[in-house]
């Protein structure tokens, strides 16, 4: 596919998991154990094979923290354990991993984690993962609004100066706008992902549970976003 075809931002909101496995009546963590493997691969394929510059994935809500105790326990688990084989691979390929959402709530291993992963690779300069964990745009609008608010009372900014690159400055990570979003498992929401950077995304909404959203999956995505015309408002098509 031609370069000017590829998106350049990638968003993915991971779901399915635990119906892939009430499907194979397993436990959920089986599901999610799935998800998390088709998970390295769809990062490492689309970052180093397919020349997406920076993809973003929907791994935890702010509203997850309401499942059942277990599967919460158990997803930590798999952040502060199994994530770190992705920073060490990404580290490999020269790409940088970020997570973006709030830290309050998670347990410090995780956290921990996260800033392990984050250091290893705050230099690279290839690729950029993005990992949302306990993320919520509604969230992520009123942290920037709470920190805009902190420098207008500090005297640091001029109300009159707010734009919306104020805005864009205050959210949890600074990366271009979302071009592409998929969403798997049939669901067609967006679920409060990324309002702000995805006001002018092209939305794919897939029935294919993420366990199974393999390669072949993203490329048919990828030709499906590549036949959309993207006239972001005006009249000349834009990629």
């Amino acid at each position: 596919m031609p370069n000017e075809n590829i998106p350049r931002h990638v968003a993915i909101i991971v779901d399915g998991n635990r119906r892939w496995a009430r499907q194979r009546m397993m436990p959920a963590s089986l599901g999610h154990k799935a998800g998390f493997d088709r998970l390295k691969e769809i990062t490492r394929y689309a970052l180093s094979e397919c020349g997406v510059k920076v993809l973003s994935l929907y791994v935890f809500s702010t509203e997850n923290f309401a499942r059942d105790p277990k599967e919460v326990g158990y997803l930590m688990d798999l952040f502060s354990n199994n994530f770190r084989t992705i920073a060490d691979e990404m580290n490999e390929r020269n790409c940088q991993v970020l997570f973006s959402g709030r830290r309050e709530g998670l347990q410090q291993r995780v956290c921990d984690a996260m800033d392990y992963m984050m250091d290893l690779t705050k230099d690279n300069t290839s690729g950029i993962v993005n990992f949302c964990l306990n993320y919520g745009g509604h969230a992520e609008l009123t942290d920037a609004v709470r920190g805009i608010v902190s420098e207008v009372q500090a005297g640091t900014l001029d109300p009159a100066a707010i734009d919306e690159k104020t805005v864009e400055s205050h959210l949890y990570r600074q990366l271009p706008p979302v071009d592409f979003l998929i969403r798997t498992s049939g669901e067609q929401r967006i679920s409060n992902f990324l309002l702000w950077q995805a006001a002018y995304a092209e939305f794919y909404f897939t029935p294919v549970l993420f366990p199974d959203f393999d390669k072949g999956q993203f490329d048919a995505a990828l030709a499906e976003y590549a036949r959309r015309d993207r006239r972001m408002g005006g009249d000349t098509k834009k990629k």
